[in-house]
């Protein structure tokens, strides 16, 4: 090999990407992310064209499902469009949010993108003046639910040519994910890839250095739990096969998630002052193309201010005027949610000893925690409820590390109730 080779590979668009469950808790939010899933994806071409790279890969799930819209069509077409005047090669995957079923459109996509077969695995050389520089080795999936270890299909033979494999799957079964293509780090290395680019994992991650396999991660976050930078990365092979990598956010919205000890917060307005500073922090630290970020904080610590915090408005009180402060702003900052993990400041050992009412609750609290006879009981009473069909459709049963921090929650507020300390 003798030519440097600069690619990006990107997965996970969710391109037109509905946010649901924005749509129905904060409808206002909803729509500053309407189009944050289109506008991620337009910064990764304009990033393509600015890094002149050789190729871009997109490892699945391009649109959130069957039901995609004309405009995201379109918008993906024309993007594409812009890479095949550079000359630019685009290779595609499909994912179980896209399978190879649903791409039946009238929309006619440029000569420089590569949709893979789902059938066999499809081979797709990359040329540089004149000569093959890498082999990238994809497979589609026919239909959403696949659960076959298609890696076990991809085998690298060219010895002169980078190989590069493309998938969307689930490495390792992670259980957070929906197993989709099952595979292994040494299923994965026995195709003797130079590089796997993989798709369906959303948080960016390289799972191994030697060979390079990694997830770009999704574009835009869509909920909390999807926070931190998104993007994709720009990898580099150089002549002598050495290779590089560095990740780019493209998020149009960040998604942040923070802890704050209260333990010196002595009123609600100091509360609501430090929250603030927090936005104002938040917002110096964006970048130009960002155009808001939403938080969520966990208050922590034992707090004097546990009984106004936890039996009064005060935290939706507080919720609102950051709202009403830095969300009509560009850029614009959010509290998703202010939720409390703190404590009364007296602890249980204040207690414990004492031959009262406030004794005898806390010595039984604590023999629940430790007695698996008891803590069963419990959860067969507050899990009575999910027998119900209709219940058991949108709610969890609930496990025994949620049963703990009920007992604590409650164990705090009976602390705080029955000691008098208000």
């Amino acid at each position: 090999m003798t030519a440097k080779i600069k690619f990006i590979h990107c997965a996970d668009l969710h391109l037109d990407s509905p946010f649901q469950g924005l749509t129905t808790k904060e409808p206002s939010l909803a729509d500053r992310f309407k189009h944050s899933t289109n506008e991620a994806f337009v910064k990764i071409i304009d990033l393509c064209l600015a890094e002149k790279v050789d190729f871009l890969t997109i490892g699945g799930d391009t649109f959130d499902g069957a039901d995609r819209s004309l405009s995201a069509q379109i918008l993906l077409r024309d993007q594409l469009e812009r890479l095949q005047k550079a000359n630019i090669p685009v290779i595609i995957v499909t994912g179980n949010h896209d399978p190879l079923s649903d791409w039946l459109t009238e929309i006619k996509f440029p000569k420089n993108v590569h949709l893979l077969r789902s059938d066999k695995v499809d081979k797709v050389p990359i040329e540089k003046d004149g000569k093959t520089i890498t082999t990238i080795f994809g497979i589609s999936y026919k239909i959403s639910n696949v659960t076959e270890n298609l890696s076990l299909k991809f085998q690298a033979r060219e010895m002169d040519a980078v190989s590069i494999g493309l998938l969307h799957a689930n490495v390792g079964s992670r259980k957070e994910h929906a197993v989709y293509a099952p595979c292994t780090i040494n299923d994965l290395k026995s195709g003797n890839m130079d590089i796997w680019l993989l798709g369906h994992i959303h948080t960016p991650e390289v799972i191994c250095e030697k060979p390079l396999i990694l997830y770009p991660g999704n574009i835009q976050g869509r909920h909390v739990n999807e926070d931190g930078p998104r993007g994709c990365y720009i990898i580099t092979i150089d002549p002598d096969r050495k290779i590089s990598y560095e990740f780019k956010p493209v998020q149009t919205i960040l998604w942040k998630q923070e802890e704050i000890n209260i333990r010196n917060i002595t009123s609600v307005i100091e509360l609501a002052d430090l929250l603030s500073d927090k936005c104002e922090e938040e917002l110096s630290n964006l970048s130009d193309n960002e155009k808001g970020i939403v938080i969520r904080w966990k208050l922590t610590g034992p707090s004097p201010l546990y009984h106004e915090l936890t039996m009064t408005d005060r935290i939706e009180e507080t919720k609102e005027i950051l709202v009403g402060r830095f969300f009509n702003q560009t850029p614009f900052a959010f509290p998703e949610s202010i939720r409390l993990s703190i404590k009364p400041e007296r602890k249980k050992e204040d207690y414990l000893d004492q031959e009262n009412f406030i004794g005898d609750f806390l010595r039984l609290a604590g023999k629940t925690e430790n007695d698996d006879q008891m803590k069963n009981e419990l959860l067969q009473m507050l899990n009575q409820p999910f027998s119900n069909r209709t219940i058991k459709k949108y709610l969890e049963e609930l496990n025994e590390k949620e049963l703990l921090t009920i007992l604590e929650d409650s164990v705090n507020m009976g602390m705080d109730l029955l000691s008098g300390d208000k």
